[in-house]
C-alpha cells in the first residue's frame, strides 16, 4: 500500500528498483499540483553505475528536487563514474540525516527496492546513520533498525 501524503519517506533504490518509487513520489507531486495537498518530506535514494547511462528518470526527477525541494530530497550515487571510488546508495544513507530524521526521530516509512545485495549493507548504513546521530544515550542501533522491519515500517522487494 502507497505511503499516505502526510507521511515521512524514505525510498532507496538502484537498477530498475527505482520503478516503484516514480510511482509513489508522481503520486505525491500530483497531491501537490493539481490537488493542492500539503505532504511531508519525501527522500529519494537512487544508484546505478554510471550516472551519463543508467541515470534512469533523470530529467524528471531533477526537475521534481527544484521544484518541489520543500518536500523531495533526491540522493544519487553512480558506483562507476569515478575509478577507484565506488560510492553505493548505502553509503549515502550513513552520511546524511535523512534516515535519522524521517525513520529514527519520526514514524516515517523505508522502502527498498533492487537487486538483493542491497538489503544488508543498507541495514548496516542505517545502524551507522543512527549510531552518528543519536544524541539520547540508545546507541542500540541494531535493535532500532530491526524494529522497523517487525512493526511493518520497513518494507523491502529485492531480487
Amino acid at each position: 500500500e502507497p505511503p499516505s501524503h502526510d507521511q515521512l519517506v524514505v525510498c532507496v533504490g538502484i537498477g530498475s528498483g527505482l520503478a516503484p518509487h516514480m510511482g509513489f513520489l508522481r503520486e505525491r507531486v500530483h497531491a501537490v499540483t493539481v490537488l493542492g495537498k500539503e505532504v511531508a518530506t519525501f527522500s529519494l535514494y537512487f544508484g546505478n553505475r554510471f550516472e551519463r547511462r543508467e541515470f534512469l528518470y533523470s530529467d524528471e526527477l531533477k526537475k521534481y528536487a527544484v521544484e518541489h525541494s520543500s518536500w523531495f530530497k533526491l540522493h544519487t550515487a553512480f558506483s562507476r563514474d569515478t575509478i577507484g571510488k565506488k560510492v553505493y546508495v548505502q553509503d549515502l544513507v550513513a552520511i546524511t540525516d535523512d534516515a535519522f530524521v524521517n525513520l529514527f526521530s519520526n514514524p516515517g516509512m523505508l522502502y527498498v527496492c533492487g537487486n538483493r545485495n542491497l538489503p544488508q549493507p543498507l541495514r548496516n548504513s542505517l545502524k551507522t546513520c543512527y549510531e552518528r546521530l543519536c544524541t539520547d544515550g540508545d546507541h542500540n542501533a541494531e535493535a532500532v533498525v530491526e524494529d522497523l522491519f517487525v512493526h511493518g515500517r520497513a518494507q523491502q522487494e529485492v531480487w
